[in-house]
């Protein structure tokens, strides 16, 4: 076998006569992470006097006449408590105080083993070092007889480790193996077994390719004969990933911590392994687990990047965190320049306030809409609708995510529908003025000739002329309903909050005549207030009480009125229990002298319901009716409400 140069010189300066440490010299001393004895071998307990029970526990450094710097290296001491101590050997000396007052001398190394799950250990293996006379006579701390440690005796082939090691190898989950020069395993703990499948009986004595898979082998072979040639290392011995031969022929993945040392004037390799297969798998199912992380991310952005709208993601300093390909395609801008720009970079600068209230609101109350134009990075600009809703990040950061959408379309459609309404203002000017007043002639002259020859006329002409006035006079209510019905958006006034029953009082004061002619009883809850314009709600109301009083049947009328919350909206209902309507036909009641009896069954100018549609629809809600033939009507209207706390008063009507 190769011989080492034996251990290293010592420190004491008094001279001394080196001899080869004898087997009985060899110690080890386990260690915890922060320095307190776990385990010794006899040679401890010889030179020191005491007993292995006594030392369990005891911090090192308590026994020690001075503290080495190599023990604070590789303790806690040295490390932060954070254990990240390195695991490559350090030399020391070590002065124990003994049992009886004396000083044992040890040199050796140092050397902390990281353990995956448990705290770190600190591995001694220290060669006694006898002290010297004045003259160089060595003086033996104890009688040689008293040293039957035999400690790492060769057995034929074999090498026998001391009890203590034996011991603490056998209470360690991690395999390990002990080599010598010639690549023969001297020594194996029980776990070895359990990672690799040999018992350790089977493996001393033999090579140490046993356990290395064949491919690997000769690159074993030649980096050890390199190491021991020249002490060149082609491997990180603090800790490497090797694959383990198994005794069933498959490889287990092993983590390696290797170190050598000297006994007996001879080397030997020590490797200290775990099997890392759970790791491993671990890794791996994270790893494919982030794979289908990405591809999942991949498929968002393919979706994201089919819309043909403005995806984007804003974070709380107005920074766009995501965007799809859409934005770089309107704006101009490459995804790089979009990273660095800031979300009001991409607007005309007299919009920047309103823009930024936006997107406060957008973080204060959940959710935010905004129009501006885009400016693009070519200077071009286009209209743009912005809503975006709050949410937290995987972080747990606020951000806004929302879309994007150009509204050129819709802003030209505004402009063609802002032109018609002006044009139907226009007609409804010429109805006012230009047909208004020939009507006014022709009745004015029919009442003339009824007052001037009403003697002269026999009944049929009577009959015709009664047909001719009521027929001027029907035109003249088509002309001014038409004419209410064009200015709905033209003339209206601005919405203000509006106390539904006070409109609803003066509406029941103009149909006085018409509800006590009528007989009929009107029930109405308390009413809330509402935002809209006054005069336009109260001929909304007067439609619909007039509509379910003129269609009430033989009977006088029973008319209810009701008022619910329906988030930020009133529903507001209008019952009555008249001569219905076909469910098939409740579409046409809404459009625009669209009637359903005939001027004789019925008064009426067919523009009523569609005036109120347009009011309605004007204040941002909605009318519909739910009816059957002889089984009344009962019409809805939704209305915004003026706040999220408003409510309507206790006060109920009843005509």
């Amino acid at each position: 076998m190769t011989r080492s140069d034996g251990p290293p010189a010592s420190r004491d300066d008094a001279p001394r006569t080196p001899e080869p440490p004898s087997r009985g010299d060899i110690a080890t001393l386990l260690l915890s992470a922060t320095g307190e004895i776990l385990g010794v071998t006899e040679s401890v307990t010889e030179r020191t006097g005491y007993s292995a029970e006594d030392l369990r526990g005891t911090p090192l450094a308590s026994i020690l006449l001075d503290v080495p710097d190599a023990l604070e290296a590789v303790t806690d001491r040295g490390v932060g408590n954070d254990g990240d101590a390195g695991v490559t050997p350090t030399s020391c000396s070590l002065a124990i105080r003994t049992a009886d007052g004396d000083v044992a001398a040890f040199d050796g190394r140092l050397e902390r083993l990281p353990r995956d799950g448990t705290d770190d250990v600190v591995v001694g293996t220290l060669h006694w070092r006898p002290r010297s006379r004045a003259g160089g006579e060595t003086v033996p701390e104890r009688d040689e007889e008293t040293t039957s440690n035999p400690g790492w005796q060769a057995q034929n082939d074999e090498v026998a480790p001391p009890k203590t090691f034996v011991a603490l190898a056998d209470a360690l989950q991690d395999g390990i193996i002990v080599l010598d020069t010639d690549s023969e395993i001297q020594y194996a703990n029980p776990a070895v077994e359990r990672i690799l499948g040999y018992g350790p009986r089977d493996l001393v004595g033999e090579s140490k390719l046993s356990v290395i898979p064949e491919r690997l082998q000769e690159q074993h072979l030649n980096a050890l004969n390199r190491y021991l040639e020249t002490g060149e290392r082609n491997i990180d011995w603090e800790y490497v990933e090797l694959p383990g031969q198994h005794e069933d022929g498959h490889e287990v993945p092993l983590g390696i911590s290797l170190n050598d040392f000297v006994f007996d004037d001879e080397r030997y390799f020590v490797g200290l392994f775990r099997d890392i297969t759970p790791r491993q798998e671990a890794e791996r199912a994270l790893r494919e687990r982030e794979r289908q992380l990405e591809e999942y991310r991949e498929y968002t952005d393919d979706i994201l990047n089919a819309i043909d709208d403005v995806f984007y993601v804003l974070d709380s300093a107005g920074k766009l965190k995501r965007w799809n390909h859409r934005l770089c395609e309107v704006a101009g801008y490459s995804d790089e320049e979009i990273a660095s720009m800031h979300a009001l970079e991409f607007f005309e600068e007299r919009e920047h306030e309103a823009i930024a209230n936006a997107i406060q609101t957008g973080f204060d109350a959940g959710s935010a809409r905004v129009e501006a134009t885009v400016v693009t990075k070519d200077g071009e600009t286009i209209p743009y609708e912005f809503v975006a809703a709050s949410l937290e990040d995987p972080d747990g950061n606020l951000v806004l995510a929302g879309i994007g959408r150009d509204i050129t379309t819709r802003i030209e459609q505004r402009q063609e529908l802002e032109e018609s309404n002006e044009r139907l203002e226009q007609f409804a000017y010429a109805a006012s003025h230009d047909l208004q007043e020939p009507l006014r002639m022709v009745t004015s002259y029919l009442q003339l000739i009824e007052g001037r020859y009403a003697d002269e006329l026999d009944d049929d002409a009577e009959e015709f002329l009664e047909f001719a006035v009521d027929g001027a006079e029907r035109m003249r209510e088509m002309i001014d309903g038409l004419l209410a019905y064009s200015r709905v958006d033209t003339q209206g006034d601005s919405f203000e909050p509006i106390d539904l029953d006070a409109v609803l009082e003066d509406v029941l004061d103009d149909l006085q005549l018409k509800v006590d002619a009528s007989g009929a009883a009107i029930d109405a809850e308390p009413l809330p207030q509402v935002l809209g314009d006054r005069s336009q709600l109260r001929q909304v109301i007067q439609n619909l009480l007039s509509n379910a009083i003129e269609y009430s049947g033989d009977e006088p009328p029973t008319i209810e009125i009701t008022a619910e919350r329906d988030g930020d909206e009133w529903r507001i209902t209008v019952d009555d229990d008249g001569i219905g309507i076909d469910p098939s036909k409740t579409d046409r009641i809404f459009q625009v002298f669209q009637r359903l009896h005939m001027a004789d069954e019925h008064d009426g100018t067919g523009i009523g319901l569609a005036l109120t549609r347009r009011i309605v629809e004007r204040h941002g809600g909605r009318i519909w009716v739910d009816s059957e033939p002889d089984g009344g009507s009962t019409f809805f209207v939704t209305l915004p409400a003026t706040s999220s706390l408003e409510s309507p008063s206790p006060r109920r009507s009843s005509r």
